[in-house]
């Protein structure tokens, strides 16, 4: 027997279907934690074949909780070399079905079939135990039961099973001794020859629970269908006498409605009705027209707020932006205060200490910012009628690939901008620290006087007052006094001056990359492409607003309908975020000291006055950038095209405003006119008169056909001669029930036989032992090498004799062993039990639940080979929480979910 599909439903833990394909012939290894549903299968399959389908004590089947499920097991298998099919439903919808190679059994027979091939039996009452499991019992090792075997519930199917297997012609006596034909012995006895001979005969009337077969069945069924048949006839020759009044009222009927005809009068209100009804489904196509229109305008409106909702907005920002420069500006005024004094305290610091060299410049932050500039694009085509629509749609088309054509032209990826960002704050970075450590020069001259100052090569002529920041060796040339060499202190001076160079390269370097002069160009760009995304983003949908089904499908609206207009126009809108620009603060360089008060006083106002510096600097690189933010958003608000748009926007708002609070109203009172017209009541009339006028002709139909039928009927029961019929019937009733009679005490008395004689077979039951303890031999030797065991009157292990670690023999009943040993002599057992009934040609299926848990590893390998073993003969579904003790075995496992 080999199972090759397992499906289960509405059964314990699997309340939705789950199924187990393409199960091998041999090893099948199903692993699972605990409550995946291993032992749950396992009870499937032991309820497909030892629960009735109509049994009442099964509701342990039903997932928890769930009073109303029907518990389903389905099996596809192979039994005897045929194709088998097993579907079995119990409780709500109790049934059986079993289709084996091109035999179908249903119900009763079905259970009772398998369980006469695979040997077993059915409860009497209540549900099934152990005593009925017979040979599958044997076979099948539930959950901590390994170390049990009872043979006892399987001893007549086994006999029944090996007594058939006869052995060949010719075979000698020392393949009879290794069992190979062991059920040739049983088959000897004479009583089993009797009761095989009476069995026979019992089984032509009797199936295996007791149940009418055949002869005696069909006996039965006969007599049942010839009772039928007469309490027929005497029903028909009642019926005739009714049928004869019915007829003479039937014509009357007939005659009466072809005179009068009343369905005539249905019709007429038909018409009238089915009238009103064309007139209200026009008034009903309009108003779904202006209800649409209505619609459309209300889109429409909503687009355009939302586009004076953005004007307003931004107009709103530029007044936020104002107030903010408002106070930047004053803060820069302080500021402007601020370093004011501290530039006074420093020089008066300088002029109290001559030999002061190093002043702090103040950090410069040279930050520019540019706004960003926004665009904002419509696509308005107002929809008064559908002519018009196609004309805007292919505006939008056009101006569609217009903007996609600009986007593509402005387009600059983020990580370019970060890019430029960077090489512009290193290039800012460098030259606040070149200047951070340069040497500053003051002039103050009297008008008229003039000196030359030369530095990197060239030569500068100084007059009145000027600052100069000195990073390289330099000459002052007094006229009429001499020369002043200049060296600015600072070891890193000349590479500090090295990456200003490097960073005002690389800065220019990827503006050239892009054609871009500066960074503002570069933040004007990327605000221009995103205001062209925005606004491109938005043609799209002002498109698919007026052509939602592309330009083609208006055309074609166009020209059939002629009637809707579909119109939408879509604001576009974009203002991009203010940018943030971060400031670095700059470091205090050391000036070299002349006086220690001096140098002391001279450094605390050069870090005053480099703070106060690096702070204005600071508030004038947000004043600057929030003055440029807020001449683009001017600029952007005073554009020409802009306020074109924007008052476009608000006539058309207007515009849609007053069209739809007209068309609001139209449609409100051809609502009310409908509603008053009631055209389901309408609808309602013309259904009731139809179904009146067809039923009125229906029955006058009807009662013309069932004259006829009556008529016919009639003249044929007068033909067929009833009371004939009803003498050969009651006739050949009692003929029946005689037969029925004589079969019914033959099959008692062959079933008294049987049971007398079924006694006598269970001695030939011993004759197992011989066969059964050399194929429990081939195993031990895998578990026990040397050892041997003893087969008991109850054809189980009795005695097992093994060698020691020392190598003496140590004898000694089994049931003393550990559960663990236990366990594994009882699967030995039952492999053999399995051999033995495979030779019979009997079938076999081996399925183990959490078997051999408390082996040790060592004997958990021994039994792995024979398990191994056993598997090359027969399928064996083993199920196991502990996957990976199996995973030696040559086999995949199949991990429930």
């Amino acid at each position: 027997m080999h199972i090759t599909r397992l499906r289960v439903e509405q059964f314990r833990q699997f309340r939705q279907p789950f199924e187990l394909t393409a199960l091998e012939p041999g090893l099948n290894i199903i692993t699972g934690p605990n409550e995946a549903g291993k032992s749950t299968l396992v009870r499937a399959i032991r309820a497909a074949f030892f629960d009735r389908h109509r049994s009442t004590v099964v509701d342990d089947l039903r997932p928890w909780g769930d009073s109303a499920a029907t518990p389903t097991v389905e099996l596809d298998f192979q039994l005897l070399g045929e194709p088998a099919h097993l579907v079995k439903t119990f409780l709500g919808k109790k049934r059986c079905a079993l289709k084996l190679g091109a035999r179908s059994f249903e119900g009763v027979d079905a259970e009772d079939h398998l369980a006469d091939v695979l040997g077993f039996t059915f409860a009497g009452k209540g549900a099934s135990k152990t005593e009925h499991w017979g040979i599958p019992g044997l076979l099948w090792v539930e959950q901590g039961t390994g170390q049990v075997l009872e043979v006892a519930p399987a001893r007549d199917h086994l006999h029944k099973a090996l007594s058939n297997h006869q052995a060949p012609a010719g075979a000698d006596a020392q393949d009879a001794s290794k069992g190979t034909h062991v059920a040739a012995n049983l088959a000897a006895s004479r009583g089993d020859a009797v009761l095989d001979a009476l069995r026979a005969q019992r089984g032509e009337l009797l199936s295996g629970t007791g149940k009418p077969r055949a002869a005696l069945q069909q006996a039965m069924d006969d007599v049942d269908r010839l009772t039928a048949e007469l309490r027929a006839l005497d029903e028909q020759m009642a019926l005739y006498s009714q049928q004869v009044d019915q007829l003479a009222l039937l014509r009357q009927a007939h005659q009466h409605d072809d005179a009068a005809q009343p369905w005539e009068a249905l019709k007429a209100q038909l018409a009238e009705a089915q009238a009103v009804q064309q007139a209200l489904a026009a008034q009903e196509q309009q108003l779904a027209q202006d209800t649409t229109r209505l619609q459309q305008l209300q889109q429409n409106r909503d687009l355009l707020q939302a586009q004076l909702q953005a004007h307003a907005q931004a107009e709103a920002a530029l007044a936020t932006r104002q107030q903010a420069l408002a106070a930047l500006a004053l803060r820069h005024g302080e500021g402007e205060a601020l370093l004011a004094t501290a530039r006074t305290a420093a020089e008066q610091a300088q002029s109290r200490s001559a030999a002061a060299r190093a002043t702090l410049q103040a950090a410069r932050a040279v930050a520019q910012r540019h706004s960003l500039q926004a665009q904002q694009t419509e696509a308005t085509a107002t929809a008064e009628r559908l002519q018009h629509a196609l004309q805007r749609a292919t505006t939008e088309h056009e101006r569609l690939s217009t903007l996609r054509a600009e986007a593509a032209a402005t387009a600059i990826t983020p990580a370019q901008l970060d890019a430029l960002r960077q090489r512009d704050r290193a290039l800012r970075d460098a030259t606040l620290q070149r200047e951070a450590v340069a040497t500053r020069l003051q002039v103050d001259l009297l008008p008229g006087q003039h000196l030359s100052l030369g530095t990197h090569g060239q030569v500068h002529t100084l007059q009145g007052q000027s600052t100069h920041l000195l990073d390289a060796p330099a000459t002052l040339e007094l006229p009429g006094v001499g020369r002043l060499s200049i060296s600015p202190g600072g070891a890193d001076l000349a590479e500090l001056a090295r990456d200003h160079a490097q960073a005002e390269a690389d800065l220019a370097a990827a503006l050239n990359k892009l054609g871009l002069p500066n960074l503002a160009a570069a933040e004007a760009r990327q605000a221009r492409h995103q205001t062209q995304q925005s606004e491109l983003r938005l043609a799209e949908q002002a498109l698919a607003l007026v052509a939602p089904q592309g330009l083609d499908a208006l055309r074609a609206a166009l020209a059939q309908a002629q009637a809707r207009v579909q119109a939408a126009t879509t604001a576009l809108q974009a203002l991009p975020p203010p940018a943030e620009v971060a400031s670095d603060a700059v470091s205090v360089p050391d000036a070299e000291a002349l006086h220690d008060t001096a140098e002391q006083a001279e450094r605390r106002s050069q870090q005053a006055l480099s703070q106060a510096q690096s702070a204005q600097a600071a508030l004038h690189s947000q004043l600057a950038a929030a003055q440029a933010e807020i001449a683009a958003a001017q600029a952007a608000l005073a554009d020409a095209s802009h306020q074109a748009r924007h008052a476009a926007a608000q006539q058309q708002w207007l515009s849609a405003q007053t069209e739809h609070a007209a068309l609001a109203v139209r449609v409100e009172q051809a609502a009310g006119a409908l509603r008053a017209a009631r055209p389901d009541i309408v609808a309602q009339d013309i259904q009731r008169l139809q179904r009146s006028v067809q039923q009125l002709q229906q029955a006058h139909q009807q009662r013309r056909d069932q004259i006829m039928l009556l008529e016919n009927t009639l003249q044929n029961a007068k033909a067929a001669g009833l009371g004939e019929l009803r003498e050969q019937a009651h006739g050949e009733l009692v003929r029946g029930r005689q037969r029925l009679s004589q079969l019914q005490r033959r099959a008692g008395a062959l079933n008294w036989l049987c049971q007398r004689l079924d006694a006598k077979r269970q001695a030939a039951l011993t004759r197992l032992q011989a066969p059964l303890q050399q194929h429990m031999q081939r195993y031990l030797q895998l578990l026990f090498p040397g050892g041997s065991v003893q087969i008991d009157e109850h054809l189980a292990p009795g005695s097992l004799t093994r060698t020691r670690a020392n190598g003496a023999l140590e004898t000694g009943d089994v049931s003393a062993l550990s559960f663990g040993a236990r366990e594994q002599l009882g699967l030995i057992s039952r492999f053999a039990y399995a051999d033995l009934l495979q030779a019979a040609g009997r079938p076999t299926l081996l399925m183990l639940d959490d078997a051999l848990v408390h082996s040790d590893d060592t004997r958990l390998a021994h039994m792995k080979r024979v398990i191994f073993d056993a598997a090359q003969r027969h399928q064996v579904l083993l199920f196991t929480c502990h996957p990976a003790l199996w995973r030696d075995m040559g086999v995949a496992a199949r991990a429930l979910p």
